[in-house]
Parts: C-alpha cells; structure tokens; sequence
C-alpha cells in the first residue's frame, strides 16, 4: 500500500516500474534502505517522519550520540504503522498476533519460553518470567466462549444435514418468504450467517446489542465476583460477603472479541482463579495460588450464573423493548493442568488469531470496514462485504444520527458494525502487558545494534543515563514510490518463505533426533 506520492522525483511519471526498481536496487543506499524495510518487519504502510535525535548528558551537556533522518534513503526514517488488522497491514499484524499469544500463554502457564543469552526469546522469557510465576499452571483455569442471541432466523453449515427445517407447519414467513431452508451448505458459503428474510431479522436489535457488548461484559465480570460469594461460603462453612470474596480469591482473564459471519460479537476469554496474599507481603499484589477448595468446578458454577444473570437495558428506537443478554450457546471449557482441555499453547494460539481480524474479516478478505467510515456509499459497500453485513453498517449510520442515540456514537463505530469495544482486553494481573513485550524487543534490537558496532542513540542513553533530545515531524506513510511498496511486499513473501523452510527442518531434525533415541545408536 503506497501513501501520499509527495516524495515522487520529478520526471518519475515518465519512468517505468521496471526502472524505478532498478534505480532502487542499483542505488548506493539501497543497503540502508533494506535495513529500514527489515526493521520495520515489511510493513505495508509504514509512518515516514524526518529529524534528528541526540543522546545528551544534561549535567555536562556533552553529545553521547546523535542520529539524523538525512543520512538515511530519502532523508526519511520508516516506522511501523503497528495495526492489529491484517486485512491493513498482514506484517503488522503479525506481529501483533505474536505479543497477544505470548500474553494469553503466559497467563496460562508462565514463562512462554526457555531463556537463553542473547536470544530474542531469551528477552521475552525473562520478561514474562519477571511478571508471571510458572506456579500459575496450578491455578484453576477455564476457556470460555460468549455468544450473542439470537436477531432470526440465519443460514449455517451443520455438517452435512439440511441447513434448516421448517418448525411446525409454519411455510412461510409473515414477509411471505420461505421459513426455513433445505440446502445442504458448505462451509465456506457466502450465505452462511445471512438472514433467511431481511425484513424479519432484527438489524437495529443486532447493532445495538453489539454497542453494549464491552458493559454487558462489565456486568457478567461483576457478577463473577458476586456468583463466588455464596459458592465460597458453602465451600468454607463460614460466610463469605461479595466484598469480603475478595480478601480471598481473584480472577483474573484476558478476552479477544470475534465477529460471528452473522455480524454479532462473541467473546473468547481465558478466566483464571488467583488468592489473595493474606500478609500482603507484596506491595503490587502479586501471583500467588488459590486456597484448595476453590476449584475449577467453582470457576465453572460462578461463571455460568454470572453469565446468565447479566443483562443491559438497550435503547428502544423503533418502539421494541429490548434487554442486551449473552446467548444461549455458552461454551466452558477446563483447561486446568490436567483438565479435559489442557492444551494452553492451542488455546492462546487460537485467542490471538481473532485479535487481528475485522467486522468484514469473517465473510470476505476486504479491507472496506478496516478504518472508520467519513461516508457511506452503500452500492459499493454491498458490493464489497455483502448485502446482509452492509445492512447493519447502514443500520449503525442511520441509528447514528438520531438525537436520542447521540451518546453512543453508532456512526463512529459503523465499520465494527456498532461495536465499540477493545478487541483484546486483559485484567490488570493476568500476565505480561503488551508495551513490556515490546520494549523487550527494543532492547533486543537495540544491543544487536550496539553489539554490531553501530552507535544507537537510545541504548547509549540507556546505558549512560543520558536523555534523549529528538526533533521529528511527519513527513507521510506508506512508502515514497510504488515501486518501493512492490519491492518491500517481495521482500516479505521471500522472508515469509524462508521462515517456513527453517520451521520446516528444524521439525525434520527434531523428529529425527527423536527417532534415534528411540532406536539407539
């Protein structure tokens, strides 16, 4: 993806792609310009910005180091734009998806890697480490799924059988459609998740349900607490308040927010059952294991009432009362050490995957609900994700611009199709936080640079105390000519590909490896 073309030179119009290519890779500063696409791990659109920073002792007022954005490839310094959505930038949100599994795993298990000097892995082993004792693979821990209800009748796949029956002797609709379906559909069928009649689904039903989704989520995590009240009290033989439950026990969890091909959000969360320090001996409230009768199976109870007892009042637009309440398909699994699902690493793998996807994701690879909308042109955006997902957008766009619904900024949010959440959330003592992850990988970088020989104004000032005096401004995203943004887009699928062989042998040399210490020498 190319930015604005202010940095063209003159006369490129008239050159073809071939030789600005060229022009690239002949240049004396292509070295440099590679590093710059390496760095910023080939993303598609990164942030150009100009100007100069210093590493500066201020009792002395001596110069460590000093950087400056005109020594590099077109006087300009590449950063990563860092979005989470892979529909906008894949590079990025790879990354992205990579923190996020090292902040579930962690939670769930510790550190997420043996450390080792000098490694990448070895930074972020030692900072997950720092933050998440290992002994949290003892506490109880469940993976839970949250759906919404239901706004009528849809298409889905049921693995081979009809798609769905007609119940009673009803055919037909009150629209005078067909009630029910007999289509055997795939699995990747663009009808999926799409109303059997428009007229009968409930758009301004589905897209204000979506906009309470974060409160209903508020209430169903209070609830929690007020569920373990009564069940720690049974377990104990003494009484336990909703206050005083937690003196005792903590939960902690991280969610990611989905988009069902429907259109409505469900949540998946990973909920962990933590004590209370009772010396308060840990001044920042540390991780420590939960008394012996708190179980997976409480967390299970406490969860399952708490989600079944929250629910949100929702405006009523169109004259029908509606109540915001999770849906009846509540999925809760143990994936406790030893639990019927104890397979963490899939979990967070499975949870950091959705943390990257976007309204349109679940139906289509385009990018038309990545950012928010200035306008809304509806043709071409049924055209783009479908006429049942550009419905609710048009739903959320014209709910928006009513007085009374003012307050919850449906049209900002009309590209999440009303939900206006996080997508990823975390309570405060789960695990890892993203910014220490990615500060690890700043230092990571920052001594292989220095090991290198290469002076790094930011890890000098790190290393000396000094401060860092910068003067930058923005000079544009996306890169400086198309040709750039081809070259950096092979660049990445050659390093994608590389990436796969090395994964590919080392498996082979860890299955052989295995092979012979079972067959001896």
């Amino acid at each position: 993806m190319v930015g604005d073309r202010s940095g063209l030179v003159a006369g490129a119009g008239r050159k073809s792609g071939e030789d600005l290519i060229h022009a690239r890779l002949a240049g004396a500063d292509y070295p440099a310009w590679r590093r710059q696409v390496e760095r910023v791990r080939y993303c598609s659109r990164p942030v150009r910005i100009a100007g100069r920073a210093s590493a500066v002792d201020t009792a002395t007022g001596e110069v460590a180091a000093s950087f400056s954005s005109s020594s590099q490839p077109d006087g300009t310094l590449l950063i990563a734009c860092g979005d989470r959505r892979s529909s906008v930038c894949a590079s990025c949100a790879e990354t992205y998806r990579r923190d996020m599994w090292h902040v579930v795993v962690s939670g769930l298990q510790g550190k997420t890697s043996a450390t080792s000097s000098g490694t990448r892995a070895g930074v972020r082993g030692a900072t997950v480490e720092a933050v998440v004792p290992s002994s949290v693979e003892s506490h109880p821990r469940l993976f839970v799924t949250l759906t919404g209800p239901s706004f009528g009748a849809v298409h889905s796949a049921r693995g081979g059988a009809a798609c769905r029956s007609r119940s009673g002797n009803t055919r037909a609709c009150a629209h005078g459609r067909p009630a029910g379906c007999g289509m055997v559909h795939e699995a990747g069928d663009q009808v999926i998740g799409t109303p059997l009649c428009e007229e009968c689904y409930d758009y301004a039903g589905t897209v204000l349900w979506n906009n309470a989704c974060g409160e209903l989520w508020r209430r169903t995590r209070i609830g929690i607490d007020r569920a373990l009240a009564p069940l720690a009290s049974a377990a104990t033989g003494e009484r336990v308040t909703g206050t005083g439950v937690r003196d005792l026990l903590r939960v902690s969890y991280v969610k990611v927010a989905e988009f069902q091909k429907r259109g409505v959000v469900h949540l998946h969360l990973v909920v962990r059952l933590d004590g209370v320090d009772p010396e308060g001996a840990d001044p920042d409230g540390g991780i420590v294991a939960p008394p012996s009768w708190a179980t997976a199976g409480l967390l299970d109870r406490a969860v399952r009432r708490a989600v079944n007892g929250a629910a949100v009042p929702l405006p009523s637009p169109d004259g029908r009362l509606r109540v915001a309440q999770w849906g009846a398909q509540l999925d809760v699994a143990d994936v406790s050490a030893g639990g019927p699902a104890g397979d963490t690493r899939r979990v967070a793998a499975y949870i950091a995957k959705y943390a990257t996807k976007t309204a349109s994701s679940s139906v289509s690879d385009s990018g038309a609900l990545g950012s928010r909308l200035r306008r809304l042109h509806r043709a071409w955006l049924r055209r783009k994700i479908g006429r049942h997902l550009a419905r609710m957008v048009e739903t959320a766009w014209d709910l928006g611009r009513r007085p009374d619904l003012a307050h919850l900024k449906l049209r900002s949010w009309a590209h999440t199709l009303g939900f206006r959440g996080h997508f990823a959330t975390k309570s405060r003592r789960y695990s890892v936080t993203m910014g220490a992850l990615r500060a690890a990988r700043r230092t990571w970088r920052a001594d292989e640079r220095a090991a290198s020989g290469e002076a790094d104004v930011w890890a000098l000032a790190r290393a000396s105390g000094a401060d860092v005096v910068g003067d930058w401004s923005y000079a544009g995203r996306g890169y400086t000519h198309p040709t750039d943004a081809q070259l950096a887009e092979n660049m990445a699928r050659d390093h994608q590909t590389a990436l796969e062989e090395y994964r590919d042998l080392m498996r082979r040399e860890a299955e052989l490896a295995e092979w012979c210490d079972v067959t001896g020498p």
